[in-house]
C-alpha cells in the first residue's frame, strides 16, 4: 500500500516541517553573527586606517617643521655670515684674507707669524699693503680641536714677521702658540693638522689699559720665597716688538732663567688692540693662588655670616615659643603629699627646680624644659635623663602620655638635661676642603712653568725665544732670530763691487736695477756665485722677495725654485772672468783690479739634492742642511779633482811638512 499525501491546506500553500523552524532560526542567528562580526571588522579596520592617516599626518608634519627649522637655520647662518663678512670688510677696508695652514715653531720673542709669500701676493693684489696699515691677523684652532683649559678660547691676534713660509704652513712663535693652546701645552700644536688665519686690522688707541693677572702662585718660587723684580722694565722688554694684545692671551715673562706666567684679564677700551703708538697703562692683579684664597675668605665669611643670621633666627624663634609655653604651663602648685618636686641639671652645671603634680603628664616637664629660655632645646631634640649608680633611664616623647605617680617618680626627683645633638649637625663648621675652593687651573698650574719636552721641535724654540729674551733683559747685545742662521759675510766694494755690477748686467739687468741690487746684495750673491748658483739676476729676486736671508735663498736655489737653465751659462763680466776680444769692435780696458776670488765652478745639483735629503732625514734643520749639503758636495767634488799626492822615495817614510 502507498502513504496518502499530506493535506495541502486552503490557500496552496504547503506548511512547513514541524523542525524547519528552529532550524531557519538558527541560519538567522549565524548570518547575523556574522554580519556583526564583518561589521565589527570594518569598523576596526577603518580606526585603523584612521590612526595610520593621523600617524601619517603628525610624521609628516613633524618632518615638515624639522625642514623648516633646519631651513631657518641655514637661512639665519647664511645671513649671521653675510653680516660677518659685511661687518669683517668695514672693519678690514674691503680686504679679506683667510688661510687654514700647518703650523711650525719659529724661534720668535714676539708674537709675530711667518706667512708663506702666497699670502703676500693675496695681499697685495687686495691693496692691502699700498694703504700702508699695520698687518695683523686673527689666529684660532681649527674647528673640531680640543684644549684642556675651559678658559681656553684657542684664539688670539698676531702680526706677521716675513713671508717666508713654506705654501701651506705658518710658522708661529712661543708666544702665540701659548696663547692658542694655553692650558694645554705647546705640544698640543704637534697633533693640530691646521691653524686659522684670519686678516683682522685690530683697533688702536692712543691710550690703552691692560690688567695682567699672574698665573698660579704668581711671583714666589716653591710658594714661599717672593722674587724681587723690577716689573717695569721686565714687561718693557717683554712687550717689545708685540704687536697685539687680546683679553684672555697668555704673556710669558723671563726673571732670573725662569718663566713666569700673565693673563690678560682686562683691555681697554677694545678687547683687542694694536699695540702701536699708543700709551700703556699696566695693572697687576693679584695672583691666581692669591686671589682664590681672597676668594675663600670671603665665601667663609659670607657664611659665617649666613649661619650666624639664621642661628640669631632661630634663637628668636625659640624665645618665643619658650614665652607661649611658659603661659600654658599655668601656675606651679605647692609643696604636698601629691606633688613632685624636680630638679634639672643642666649641661652648662646650672640646676632648674619646679613643682608638678603626681598625676600630671610627663608631657608638662618636657614642656617646662621647652619653656626655659636657659635650656637652649628644641622639640624632640632632647631627653631627662634618671640616674644613679646601677641605673638609668631616659624619658622622652615616648613617656609624654605617662602621668609622674605611673613613671614612679618620689616627692623629690633629680633628673639630667641631654641634648641629643641633632642642632649640632645642622651648624657644624664646614670643613678645610669645602672652605678652601681654588679654581682647577690655578691649583693645575704651578709657577714657574717650564715648556714640555714632548715635542723637540717646539721646546727648541721656545729655549732660542727665551735666549733671545733673557739677552734682552740682560742688556747683551741682541742677534735677530732670523740672522742667527746666517753667516756673517765679508763687505764688498770697490772692483769687487764693480765686478757684480758687471755681472748683473751681463744677465741682462737694467743699469739703475743692477746698481741698487748690487749695492744692497753683493755679499750674498758673491756667497752664492761660490755656491755655484749663476743666475744672479733670479737670485736677486729671491733675496729681495725673503729680505736678503742667504739660508732661505741658498735652500730655494738647491730646490731648482725659479732656476733658469737658459741663463746659468751667461758669460761672467769682465771683472769676473778674462777679457776677450771681439770681433766687431776692438778691446776695451778691463777693470783695474780683479776680484780677491776667483769664481767656483759650477756645483752639482743632483747631488746637493742627493745630499739635502740625506741631511733633513739624519733631523737637520732645513736652514742648516741647505749650506751643509752645498758645504759637502763642493768638498767632495774638490777632494776628487785635487792631484794625487807624489809617492815617498821611502816606503814608509814620512812625508815632510814644508
Amino acid at each position: 500500500c502507498t502513504e496518502s499525501p499530506s493535506p495541502i491546506p486552503h490557500g496552496g500553500r504547503r506548511r512547513p516541517p514541524v523542525g524547519e523552524p528552529r532550524a531557519r532560526s538558527a541560519m538567522d542567528f549565524d548570518l547575523a553573527a556574522k554580519h556583526k562580526k564583518e561589521v565589527e571588522q570594518r569598523r576596526r579596520e577603518a580606526k585603523r586606517k584612521l590612526e595610520q592617516q593621523k600617524r601619517d599626518d603628525e610624521q609628516r608634519r613633524a618632518m615638515e617643521q624639522d625642514h623648516r627649522l633646519r631651513e631657518e637655520a641655514r637661512l639665519a647662518a647664511e645671513q649671521e655670515a653675510r653680516q660677518r663678512a659685511e661687518e669683517e670688510a668695514r672693519l678690514n677696508d674691503g680686504v679679506r684674507f683667510v688661510a687654514r695652514l700647518r703650523p711650525y715653531p719659529c724661534a720668535r720673542s714676539d708674537d709675530k707669524l711667518e706667512l708663506p709669500p702666497s699670502a703676500l701676493e693675496d695681499l697685495e693684489r687686495q691693496g692691502a699693503i699700498e694703504r700702508g696699515t699695520l698687518l695683523t691677523f686673527k689666529v684660532s684652532l681649527s674647528m673640531g680641536v680640543a684644549v684642556a683649559s675651559a678658559a681656553a678660547s684657542g684664539q688670539t691676534h698676531a702680526g706677521v714677521a716675513e713671508f717666508t713660509a713654506e705654501e701651506g704652513t705658518v710658522g708661529v712663535p712661543p708666544r702665540v702658540a701659548l696663547c692658542l693652546t694655553k692650558g694645554a701645552g705647546l705640544d698640543t700644536l704637534a697633533a693640530v693638522g691646521q691653524v686659522e688665519v684670519r686678516y683682522f686690522r685690530l683697533p688702536r688707541s692712543a691710550k690703552s689699559r691692560v690688567k695682567f693677572q699672574p698665573r698660579g702662585e704668581g711671583f714666589h718660587t716653591g710658594g714661599a720665597r717672593i722674587v724681587n723684580m723690577d716689573l717695569e722694565h721686565v714687561l718693557q722688554e717683554s712687550l717689545r716688538g708685540h704687536t697685539a694684545l687680546t683679553e684672555g692671551d697668555w704673556l710669558p715673562i723671563r726673571h732670573d732663567g725662569y718663566t713666569y706666567e700673565l693673563v690678560v684679564r682686562e683691555l681697554e677700551p677694545e678687547p683687542h688692540l694694536a699695540l702701536l703708538d699708543t700709551d700703556l697703562t699696566v695693572e697687576v692683579l693679584p695672583s691666581e693662588r692669591t686671589e682664590a684664597e681672597q676668594r675663600a675668605e670671603e665665601e667663609r665669611q659670607a657664611r659665617e655670616e649666613a649661619a650666624a643670621r639664621e642661628a640669631a633666627e632661630r634663637e628668636r624663634q625659640r624665645l618665643e615659643r619658650a614665652r607661649a609655653l611658659a603661659l600654658q604651663l599655668g601656675p606651679e602648685p605647692e609643696a604636698g603629699a601629691d606633688v613632685v618636686q624636680l630638679r634639672v641639671r643642666l649641661p652648662s652645671g646650672a640646676q632648674l627646680a619646679r613643682r608638678f603634680p603626681r598625676t600630671a603628664e610627663f608631657r608638662q616637664c618636657l614642656t617646662w624644659m621647652e619653656s626655659e629660655p636657659d635650656t637652649h632645646v628644641c622639640p624632640d631634640a632632647f631627653r631627662l635623663v634618671q640616674k644613679w649608680p646601677g641605673h638609668c633611664r631616659e624619658l622622652g616623647p615616648v613617656e609624654a602620655s605617662e602621668t609622674l605617680s605611673k613613671l614612679q617618680f618620689s616627692r623629690q626627683e633629680a633628673l639630667f638635661l641631654q641634648h641629643l645633638g641633632g642642632d649640632r649637625e645642622a651648624t657644624k663648621e664646614p670643613s678645610p676642603d669645602e672652605m678652601t675652593t681654588q679654581p682647577a687651573e690655578a691649583a693645575a698650574a704651578p709657577q714657574p712653568s717650564a715648556p714640555g719636552n714632548r715635542n723637540c721641535e717646539w721646546t727648541a724654540a721656545v729655549e732660542r725665544a727665551h735666549e733671545e729674551l733673557d739677552a734682552r733683559l740682560e742688556g747683551r747685545p741682541e742677534t735677530p732670530s732670523a740672522a742667527l742662521r746666517e753667516q756673517s759675510l765679508q763687505e764688498v766694494k770697490g772692483a769687487e763691487l764693480a765686478g757684480v755690477f758687471e755681472r748683473l748686467r751681463a744677465l741682462g739687468m737694467p743699469p739703475q736695477e743692477a746698481a741698487a741690487t748690487a749695492k744692497k746684495f753683493a755679499p750674498q750673491l758673491r756667497e752664492l756665485g761660490e755656491m755655484g748658483f749663476q743666475n744672479w739676476v733670479q737670485a736677486a729676486r729671491l733675496l729681495e722677495k725673503y729680505g736678503g736671508r742667504l739660508v732661505r735663498v741658498a735652500n730655494l736655489l738647491s730646490e731648482g725654485a725659479g732656476e733658469d737653465d737658459d741663463m746659468a751659462d751667461l758669460p761672467l763680466p769682465r771683472a769676473l772672468s778674462p777679457p776677450r776680444a771681439s770681433p766687431a769692435t776692438p778691446p776695451t780696458p778691463a777693470v783695474a783690479a780683479p776680484l780677491a776670488r776667483p769664481a767656483p765652478q759650477a756645483i752639482d745639483k743632483d747631488a746637493v739634492h742627493a745630499k739635502f735629503r740625506e741631511l733633513i732625514a739624519a733631523g737637520v734643520p732645513k736652514e742648516e742642511a741647505a749650506t751643509q749639503a752645498i758645504v759637502l758636495v763642493r768638498q767632495a767634488a774638490a777632494a776628487a779633482s785635487a792631484p794625487p799626492a807624489a809617492a815617498s822615495p821611502e816606503a814608509g817614510a814620512p812625508a815632510a811638512v814644508g
